[in-house]
């Protein structure tokens, strides 16, 4: 593996769930809006759901900004642990028939705890960093 990186992956911190005012948070959407649909290096966006509460308000804005780019979205399910099988696959189908308007999406239930879904959320990432790593 070269000793340069093949990319980065880069955090959104507490966009969705951060306490400050209506009005910065509006102030963020536009210029994370903006940034979804013109930024040409990025090879593809990592949405994070709660497996419980499904797409929200603001999941479904930043759908609506992603769809249009035409990027690969990794559709992480958190929290599937908390939830029986059935429930959980009910929930991936649930959340990819809500997004399936942003075309190359995958869906997958997620839990750092109980390692669910890691190996397929780390084979997804690094085939966007380095098609050439992944089979």
């Amino acid at each position: 593996m070269p000793d340069e990186y093949l990319g980065y992956l880069v955090d959104l911190p507490g966009y969705g769930y951060a306490s400050v005012a209506r009005d910065a948070k509006e102030q963020w959407a536009d210029i994370l809006g903006d940034y979804l649909r013109h930024r040409s290096s990025l090879a593809g966006i990592v949405l994070l759901v709660d497996i419980r509460r499904g797409v929200t308000d603001m999941d479904r804005r930043l759908a609506d900004w992603i769809a249009p780019s035409g990027k690969g979205v990794l559709a992480l399910l958190t929290k599937a642990d908390k939830l029986p099988y059935g429930q959980r696959m009910n929930a991936v189908f649930a959340v990819t028939k809500q997004l399936a308007d942003i075309g190359q999406l995958q869906t997958i239930p997620f839990s750092a705890t109980a390692r669910l879904g890691l190996e397929e959320a780390t084979k997804q990432i690094e085939n966007w960093i380095s098609p050439k790593v992944v089979p």
